[in-house]
């Protein structure tokens, strides 16, 4: 039995479908245009009036200080000069207008229109219609001399119609309209030329479904004009050699071909999924496998292909620079592994690990590569050589004083009294600072693992900035720094934790004494402002480099200047500072200029 190419509709009906789902976008689309249009009208007409209510009422407040109610028709004519409106309109304490727009109504009673009321902070608004039929938006402020109310300032606004909307936008709705028709037609021919071969396979498909089970059938080729055409081509000439018998020889084979293909296929899944890059080159060094990883390192993106062919040392060495004793670079191991670690400066240093595995016993048949990000692995070494020196430091110079000046109390057959009281001084403080070191480490500790919290209460602000002050001016005062405090006469209280603000505050200023010279000058200025407390710590220190200025909150972090090597520090108090405030809902900033001095600022909320 041989099938004819049938008669099938489904091209038209693919593309009647697409061409109803065009008409009807164009239709919301321009449902949508018209929507938008009308409320970017309306919000337009009543923002530029809202816009300009705040300092209208300032003008009028000022005009009634001076002049009360004399010559405020003028101030009112001037505001509907600069912002055109329906009206504007001061109404008295009495309910009665003192000053309006239409002179008419100056003296009569304002009344109180029947709408819908909102209100946005001072702002009232009232949207009601009137007596014929027109939408007004009313904008209401109060005003007052001092303490004594004066009565309210009133702004109408119309409301444009929806019908004003649809004859503003009616020059653009063709263009809106006849620009998508005319693409949907265009796209409605090219789908059918595009589904015309499908739907001569798909009836096909159709007229072999209708037959019975076991009947037998032939299936004519398709005139070869697409992909599609040429693929059902090549299916019907498979079906015919299956159907002229294939011996099980040659069925084994194929079956072995699927499965190697099929492992293969596996084994590329599995390495493009690595998160390491690997490479395989040849002999001569060039590229002919790599995975999506490598190609992300080697900053071609996903882009595998472009690597194809490609040296992968000359790719290496765009990508970082390796030490030149390496011998990943000598032509001479080759035939042996090899191991590098490149670093790749730029905006953000990274450091990629490379390592070189031959194929067979000589790099005549190529080699393996490997490639791995180990910056975080290099940082956290680093931060942990950063914490043995700083703790070694730390730890070793108390103890050493400590026992030092116990021996010497323990030996001695006789000490001045003065003396004794100097030297259990000195082992106080000594221990003092041990203990703080070890507070700052159980905080880091705490902050790293998330289990650093604060305790909120309400705090009287003077009095916090009072403790704070009494903390350090001892500090000023013994390195002779002139202090200035300049504070605000009235602040609100805070909901904060007291204790551990204090210490941010007490740290900021404390290092601002302690890389401050003597006769030097230290400044702290609190603002209120934009519903945040601002406290600003300058002083006229040794200052901070400007690539130093992204690591002074780095945990162990010291600056390399001897003058700061030569205070005592631990690196911790500004890393501490900076969590803490974060976790009340504000940043700590700093600005310096080497040998010039420094600024940090902690912004808190006041909310």
């Amino acid at each position: 039995m041989t099938l004819r190419r049938p008669k099938t509709g489904l091209s038209r009906k693919v593309v009647a479908y697409y061409l109803c789902f065009c008409l009807t976008s164009v239709c919301w689309v321009t449902a949508a245009l018209l929507m938008t249009s009308h409320a970017l009208l309306c919000d337009r007409a009543a923002n530029g009036c809202l816009s300009r209510l705040g300092r209208a009422s300032s003008a009028v407040e000022i005009h009634w200080l001076r002049h009360q109610a004399d010559g405020l028709d003028e101030v009112i004519d001037e505001l509907q000069h600069d912002c055109r409106a329906a009206y504007w309109a001061v109404v008295g304490v009495d309910g009665k207008f003192v000053a309006h727009s239409c002179a008419r109504l100056k003296g009569t009673a304002a009344g109180e229109p029947a709408g819908v009321r909102s209100r946005l902070d001072d702002v009232t608004s009232v949207r009601y219609v009137t007596d014929d039929g027109t939408t007004l938006r009313e904008f209401r402020v109060a005003l007052a001399n001092g303490e004594t109310p004066i009565g309210e300032l009133r702004v109408g606004v119309d409301e444009p119609s929806f019908l004003a909307t649809i004859e503003s936008a009616a020059k653009y709705i063709p263009i809106a309209v006849l620009a998508p028709l005319c693409l949907a037609v265009g796209g409605g021919l090219v789908l059918m030329k595009l589904v015309r071969p499908v739907a001569a396979v798909e009836g096909r498909l159709r007229t072999i479904a209708k037959q019975q089970l076991g009947a037998e059938f032939h299936i004519e080729a398709l005139r070869a004009r697409d992909a599609v055409s040429l693929g059902w081509n090549r299916v019907v000439e498979q079906l015919q050699r299956s159907q002229r018998g294939a011996t099980s020889d040659h069925v084994e084979t194929v079956l072995a071909e699927a499965a190697q293909a099929r492992g293969e296929a596996q084994f590329e899944q599995i390495l493009q999924r690595l998160s390491d890059g690997i490479a395989v080159t040849d002999a001569e060094g060039r590229i002919a496998f790599a995975n999506g990883a490598i190609a992300a390192l080697l900053g071609a993106g996903d882009e595998v292909e472009a690597l194809a062919g490609a040296r992968l040392q000359e790719r290496l060495l765009e990508v970082g620079e390796c030490p030149e004793d390496s011998d990943l670079l000598s032509p001479a191991a080759a035939g042996r592994t090899a191991t590098a670690e490149l670093v790749q400066k730029g905006e953000c240093e990274r450091v990629l690990r490379v390592a070189r595995l031959p194929l067979g016993s000589d790099a005549q048949q190529g080699h393996v590569w490997s490639l791995r990000d180990v910056t975080q692995q290099k940082l956290a070494e680093q931060t942990r050589d950063r914490f043995i020196d700083t703790a070694t430091h730390e730890l070793r110079t108390p103890l050493a004083n400590i026992k030092a000046y116990a021996e010497t109390l323990a030996s001695a057959e006789y000490i001045d009294g003065e003396l004794q009281k100097e030297f259990c001084n000195i082992i106080n403080s000594e221990t003092t600072r041990l203990a703080r070191f070890i507070d700052d480490l159980l905080s880091i500790s705490s902050m790293e693992v998330g289990a650093l919290t604060i305790e909120r209460q309400k705090v009287e602000t003077e009095r916090m900035f009072a403790e704070v002050l009494s903390k350090v001016e001892p500090l000023m005062q013994k390195k002779e720094i002139a202090f200035e405090v300049d504070l605000p006469p009235k602040m609100p209280e805070l909901h904060l934790d007291k204790d551990k603000i204090i210490g941010v505050l007490v740290n900021v200023l404390g290092n601002a004494a302690k890389y401050t010279p003597s006769a030097g000058r230290v400044s702290l200025k609190v603002k209120i402002e934009d519903d945040r407390l601002r406290a600003a710590v300058t002083d006229t220190g040794v200052g901070i480099k400007e690539e130093e200025l992204d690591k002074v909150f780095e945990k162990f972090f010291r600056s390399e200047d001897p003058r700061v090597q030569a205070e005592v520090g631990t690196g911790l108090g500004l890393s501490l500072a900076r969590e803490v405030v974060r976790m009340h809902g504000g940043e700590i900033t700093v600005e310096s200029e080497l040998n010039q001095g420094s600024t940090f600022t902690v912004s808190l909320p006041v909310a």
